[in-house]
């Protein structure tokens, strides 16, 4: 099991300059596991969640990908496919990684572990931390409780919660 004790200072959102930062320097085995990495930053999906996809999953579009999550894990519901705009950075590997997959296949065939040491390796984090990351960038901008349960498929209000705690907080100290 990850040592998530280490990453418990990781509770804020880290901006677009950290993720680029991360992207150019941090270590990664083969290029496929930047576009893993990719997919978490911009869609705040489950590990296991982006672990699971297969390539028809994906659509790619002129300006953006879709990406249909299936059912969501932990009882969630079952969202509309998240877009992930090709303006956004490193959204090219998660366009490569797709194109290098077989139909039928998972676009990244790993193991819960191995993604868990994929982000802990370049980044030093854990891979929930960025659906933390994106949840909480989204409050931050404004979004309400209900766009954001839409987007990341939670059922339950209660469990958005801690999130909007750690967006309030931040959005106050800029006050």
């Amino acid at each position: 099991m990850p040592h998530y004790s280490r990453h418990e200072k990781d509770l804020f959102a880290f901006s677009e300059h950290d993720f680029i930062k991360g992207m150019n320097t941090g270590k990664f085995v083969e290029r496929k596991h930047k576009g893993f990495v990719a997919l978490l930053y911009h869609t705040g999906v489950r590990k296991w969640e982006a672990l699971r996809a297969k390539k028809e999953q994906f659509s790619i579009d002129k300006d953006r990908i879709h990406f249909d999550v299936g059912p969501r894990l932990k009882n969630g519901l079952h969202t509309a496919p998240l877009p992930i705009l090709f303006e956004k950075p490193f959204t090219e590997e998660i366009v490569w990684s797709i194109k290098n997959t077989n139909a039928g296949q998972r676009v990244w065939p790993y193991s819960k572990k191995t993604g868990y040491n994929i982000v802990d390796r370049a980044f030093d984090k854990y891979p929930h931390y960025f659906r933390l990351n994106k949840i909480t960038t989204l409050f931050r901008k404004g979004f309400t409780i209900d766009q954001v349960r839409t987007w990341t498929g939670h059922k339950a209000l209660g469990s958005l919660t801690p999130y909007v705690g750690f967006a309030n907080v931040e959005r106050m100290a800029e006050a």
